[in-house]
């Protein structure tokens, strides 16, 4: 099945690196990651290209979910356990903070990229009991959570997980407007 991303937004085409190039940092791979790397990097005025061996936003980028959200999964209760309250905290804060980082930037800039404030859901047919524990946790550390039994779904559920405050948006939309303003070289492979 093809992503829905590649075709309904246009990313501009880059030319591939033809000579030497001098620069302070090199960002290989022009994903998500590596593309808000180099912005960031050229917003602060460091001398910054990017270089994607095939086309920008051609990988796991061109096929995500496209959600803004810190809801991984089955994962805070874990962390708390693992790696304890304050290291957890730290993991919840950094991606409720990227959500926020997000929202700045499309507004900012006027990115029209189909930015959406909305809940983020885990559902399970069989696990009330993880669930409530995984929502517990996320509170804990700061995240707007709460679990229930009530979904949307066209069949019955154990539970939901559901966290408020998270997004949803076109992602090659948002990475087309934000690629303007980076050095940028397609078809070009890092070698060593």
């Amino acid at each position: 099945m093809d992503s829905i991303w590649p075709q309904t937004a246009q990313l501009p085409v880059f030319n591939s690196l033809r000579s030497d190039l001098k620069t302070d940092v090199l960002v290989i791979g022009g994903g998500m990651a590596g593309l808000l790397c180099a912005y960031k990097l050229t917003r602060a005025g460091v001398d910054c290209a990017l270089v994607e061996a095939d086309r920008l936003c051609g990988g796991a980028t061109g096929n995500t979910t496209a959600k803004l959200t810190a809801q991984h999964g089955l994962l805070y209760d874990r962390l708390i356990r693992t790696f304890g309250h304050e290291m957890a905290g730290q993991y919840a804060r950094a991606n409720e903070s990227a959500i926020g980082e997000y929202e700045r930037l499309i507004r900012e800039k006027e990115i029209d990229c189909d930015f959406l404030g909305c809940p983020a859901c885990l559902y399970s047919r069989t696990e009330e009991a993880l669930l409530r524990r995984e929502a517990e946790a996320a509170e804990s550390l700061g995240i707007k959570a709460s679990f229930g039994t009530d979904s949307e779904l066209p069949f019955s559920v154990a539970g939901v997980v559901r966290f408020e405050n998270q997004a949803r948006f076109h992602p090659l939309k948002f990475l087309a407007a934000m690629a303007e303003e980076v050095e940028v070289y397609e078809q070009t492979k890092a070698l060593k």
